[in-house]
């Protein structure tokens, strides 16, 4: 009888902990940082692409960056002066090697993955040490996990800054299913970065 009660005590506590950590998995992800001019800023693509580029240029209006990096479209812009922005690389050339860092990267890696890769070799190419990557909400935690493995961070600064444009609710009750979706998935692409990571170059 003691025995099944502490299987009992022990389940409960178990549901009450993943009960928690569900009811607050949406607000982790919610990552944001304060952020300062930096060279660049980096736009990673997904859904409501259109709430994230107004995000971007928002920044580049309030004068934050020198340059615009869009690794899933292979394009970098060097912005100037009233936010004018020319085209620089078609195809992310490296202009320290005159090579194209075009490889295609293995097929298990996951989008953003790749994406901050494209985005670390352009900032390479141009000397540059500091960025701030604008993307949806929900999508920051996982960011700033791949941002953290792909770069060197004692030599470089970044910053988070997810789009004001685009409905990320906090309080679970707040959510709708296709909110929920959007944390789930979330979590399982950060499950299957964490998986392939250790095995990737």
């Amino acid at each position: 009888m003691i025995k099944s009660n502490k299987y009992l005590v022990i389940l409960i506590l178990i549901l009450v902990i993943l009960g928690g950590f569900i009811l607050y998995s949406p607000r982790f992800l919610l990552y944001s940082s304060k952020y300062k001019k930096a060279n660049a800023i980096i736009l990673l693509l997904g859904p409501d692409f259109k709430a994230r580029q107004k995000e971007a240029y928002r920044l580049i209006n309030d004068g934050m960056a020198d340059y615009l990096i869009i690794p899933a479209y292979h394009k970098a812009y060097r912005i100037y002066d009233k936010g004018t922005m020319k085209y620089l690389s078609p195809n992310l050339h490296s202009f320290k090697s005159g090579q194209k860092n075009v490889a295609v990267p293995p097929s298990f890696y996951e989008d953003t993955h790749w994406e901050i890769i494209e985005a670390q070799k352009v900032m390479s190419s141009y000397g540059l040490n500091s960025a701030i990557l604008v993307s949806s909400p929900y999508h920051m935690r996982r960011i700033k996990l791949i941002v953290m493995k792909v770069f060197d961070t004692n030599k470089g600064v970044f910053y988070f800054v997810p789009t004001s444009y685009e409905k990320a609710p906090a309080n679970y009750w707040e959510l709708s299913f296709a909110d929920w979706k959007k944390v789930r998935k979330e979590y399982e692409k950060i499950l299957w970065f964490f998986i392939y990571f250790p095995w990737s170059k």
